[in-house]
Formats: structure tokens, sequence, C-alpha cells
């Protein structure tokens, strides 16, 4: 259970970072080139070397490479749907996605299926749904982008936590957990520091004191996200589609509460409701494993 919490903790931690880094107006691309930095750093300490022999070895560095790749293409393609289609329809569209993990998790792995986890699910959506909505009059460009950025970022979201899914059950990374988050996370850096060459002066604010604290603090949970949701897999305690399914709704309905206590955000009716149904949500997954 410890796992489970400090998993929800570290993915409420980015969405506080996130914050910060648009509050005090932090190089948003230098912040997350240090994130990586500051995973891939923690994850070979944890694990207490950097045995390169034995992570290229390893039945699970391909899936290792494929992941830390789509991390940071996953974080580019939210920046530009931001800015094409709005904050509002890519937040939906990125916890949408964990209907993907869930459904993944109960197909191929044939996870218990009952009336209560499929209620779960469906009050999982309708939670995102409600607790993101706010009455926006930002103008939006009427072209195919705005449909097909947000449906991308809905599969590769869904993709990583699958692939993350997939990566324990079939390569055994229970015992490896933070090696592979460290080599996942040092692609992903790799991948940062080669886009940040191609793209000339993105890293011209590289020693900024904001962006070294911001981006070590959005590391160390990051880190978090993927080792301990690793961790909380190994317990055993619930399904894979029910950890999913609480840490993601449990994020949203934390962050509502740090939004509102914290960043002064209002809520309407629809992120209220949204807001109860997130704890129903979270009771029924439990209650589906017992």
């Amino acid at each position: 259970m410890v796992w489970i919490i400090l998993c929800a903790i570290s993915y409420i931690g980015i969405f506080v970072i996130f914050k910060l880094i648009d509050i005090f107006k932090a190089p948003l691309l230098n912040a997350v080139v240090v994130n990586y930095l500051t995973a891939a750093v923690l994850g070979f300490a944890i694990f207490g070397s950097l045995p390169v022999g034995q992570i290229v070895s390893a039945g699970w560095f391909p899936m290792g490479i494929v992941l830390g790749f789509l991390f940071i293409v996953t974080f580019l393609l939210i920046g530009i749907s931001s800015r094409e289609t709005g904050i509002v329809i890519t937040t939906v569209a990125s916890k949408m996605s964990l209907v993907l993990p869930m459904t993944f998790s109960i197909i191929a792995y044939g996870e218990n299926v009952s009336a209560t986890k499929i209620a779960a699910i469906l009050f999982a959506i309708t939670s995102v749904f409600l607790c993101t909505y706010k009455p926006s009059s930002q103008k939006t460009k009427t072209n195919i982008w705005k449909f097909l950025l947000p449906a991308i970022i809905f599969i590769f979201m869904g993709a990583n936590d699958s692939l993350v899914i997939y990566s324990r059950e079939e390569f055994g990374i229970s015992g490896d957990a933070a090696l592979f988050t460290a080599t996942l996370f040092g692609i992903s850096l790799l991948c940062g520091l080669i886009y940040a060459v191609v793209k000339r002066g993105v890293m011209k604010n590289f020693l900024n004191f904001k962006t070294w604290w911001m981006g070590i603090l959005l590391g160390s949970f990051n880190f978090g996200s993927i080792y301990f949701v690793i961790r909380s897999m190994n317990t055993g305690i619930i399904s894979n589609s029910s950890l999913y399914g609480i840490c993601n709704t449990s994020t949203i309905l934390l962050s509502i509460l740090i939004g509102v206590l914290f960043f002064k955000e209002k809520l309407n009716r629809l992120n209220i409701i949204g807001g109860a149904l997130a704890i129903l949500t979270i009771v029924l997954m439990a209650y589906s494993d017992m």
C-alpha cells in the first residue's frame, strides 16, 4: 500500500511542479532536460551502479529505448496541442488515456472483470471529463489538428502506460525497477539533448537557477511515477488495471484540491460532481479486487 501512495504522490507532484514552472516562467524545455537527468541519476543511484553491459544485454533494453523515446515525444506533442487546440482539450485527452492501460491489462493478462470494475472504469472516464472541464473563450484553429492532436496524445499516453505494464510482465523487471526506470529516462535525456542541439537557441538559459531546482523536483517526481508504479505492481495487492485507475483518478482529485487551496482556482458545478465521482471510482476500484 505504501508504494501505491507514493505512486499517487509522484503523479500529483508532477502536476504541481508544472504549475510552478508556468507561474515562475521557467524555461520549460530546459527544465524538462534537467528533469530527465535527475530521474536517470536517481535510478542509477538507487540501483547502486551504472552497469552498461547489463543494460545492453537485458531483455527489456529495446523496450526501454522505445519508452524513452515515446516519453519525450509525448511531452512535445502535449506542448504543441496545448498551443494549437487549447489546454482543456489537451488535458482531457491525456487523462482519458487511463482507459488504455486498464483495458490492456484486462485483455492481455486476463484480469478479472466484474460489473463493479466495469462501472469503475466508466466512472473514471466520466470523472476525468467533469474534473477537467472549464468553459473557455480561447479560440482554437478550426482544422484537422484540432481533432488529430488530442487523439494522438490519447494514444501515446495510453501506449506509454501499457508498455510499462508489458515490460514488467514480459521481461521480469521486478528486481530491476530502478535500473529499468533510469535507463528509459536516460534515453529520454539523450533525445532531449539531441532536440535541443537541433533547435538552436532553446537552451540559452540552461544555467538559470529556476531551471535547475524545478527540473530536479520534476525529475524526482517523474522518476517516482514509473519506479513506484512498478513496485506497486510487484506487491500484487491490486490488479494492474485497478492500480492505474486509482492512481489517475486520485491524481485528478488531488490536483483539484491543490488547485483550489494553493493556486486559487475556482471550481464549477461539473468539477465538483467529477470530484465526487473520482472518490467513488477509487472505492469501486479497490473493492473490485477484494
